[in-house]
């Protein structure tokens, strides 16, 4: 007797449960590795891009993106130096609005209204940037301030271990 599988989407559990954005090595290094080590610690299946895309088209990285049902937003004075970085944010803000993903942004030593108005360095490198896009990726950071998230300031450098 043979056995049929389905392929729809809405009843397979996500690859990845959390989705994590951000940009930097010193993030990497600092914050996203203690922030891996609790995710790993509760056994919640993440994903970190860790260059294994690099080069390849967005479309796939997209689809991890809607593989996945949390997005954790971690916005640092460098993040929008990186189009990669806002045009995951901008599918992350897509998957919300249509209600298949949740996102919980963090504010790495930088304030929600920094972001929000767009001064210092956020305004910096979004005023250099001249991609048709620079609206959509606009709209995306004013869309994850409008979110309950968390702030770690200049004083949370230390984390137990």
């Amino acid at each position: 007797m043979a056995t049929s599988t389905s392929s729809n989407p809405v009843h397979q559990p996500p690859q990845h449960k959390v989705f994590l954005n951000f940009r930097g090595a010193d993030l990497r290094l600092n914050f996203i590795s203690h922030l891996v080590g609790a995710l790993q610690m509760e056994g919640i299946n993440y994903f970190i891009d860790e260059d294994e895309m690099r080069g390849e088209k967005l479309e796939k990285l997209f689809k991890t993106i809607e593989e996945s049902s949390i997005a954790i937003v971690v916005i640092s004075s460098k993040y929008t130096e990186s189009e990669w970085c806002l045009n995951e944010l901008a599918k992350i803000k897509e998957c919300v609005e249509e209600e298949r993903m949740r996102v919980f942004p963090v504010f790495y030593k930088v304030t929600v209204a920094s972001v929000k108005d767009k001064k210092g360095n956020f305004r910096d490198y979004l005023t250099k940037l001249s991609s048709d896009r620079k609206e959509t990726w606009e709209n995306a950071l004013d869309f994850v301030t409008s979110r309950l998230g968390q702030t770690v300031d200049e004083k949370s450098d230390s984390f137990p271990t």
